[in-house]
């Protein structure tokens, strides 16, 4: 269940189509999923390992207590096994002190199983594990 690598990091964006044109003019940057029409766009920026930087396009949003939330990145860590690692953090008492579980472990559209935290400064930290494509 250990952690294996930064998968991706994820950074927020107003403006889609701007963030596509600049990171695009990067070389070695390939656009594999979204474009500057989506909500959400992946470049692999490594192939061995894996590296990516995603832009997810970010509106306005308030949350309950009618504050602005302002999030400037997400990052990604792989592990081996994605569900034993949510237990075990779920069931250590300091950690889910600290923390805020946002999600239970879920498949995700890309090829992912995940479950999404806050650190304590209100940080989105992921963890995730690559779903074969043989499953």
């Amino acid at each position: 269940m250990k952690v294996t690598k930064i998968s991706a990091i994820t950074i927020f964006t107003k403006n889609m189509k701007n963030s596509c044109q600049f990171y695009s003019n990067i070389p070695k940057f390939e656009l594999t999923y979204g474009g500057p029409d989506t909500n959400f766009s992946t470049f692999r920026i490594n192939e061995s390992p894996e590296m990516f930087l995603n832009i997810e396009l970010q509106e306005q949003i308030i949350d309950k207590t009618m504050c602005v939330v302002n999030e400037h990145f997400r990052i990604i860590f792989h592990t081996e096994d994605v569900d034993a690692l949510y237990y075990y953090l779920r069931n250590d008492d300091s950690f889910s002190r600290l923390g805020k579980f946002e999600t239970k472990p879920t498949d995700a559209e890309w090829g992912e199983r995940f479950f999404q935290v806050r650190d304590p400064d209100g940080h989105p930290i992921v963890f995730a594990t690559p779903i074969s494509k043989n499953d």
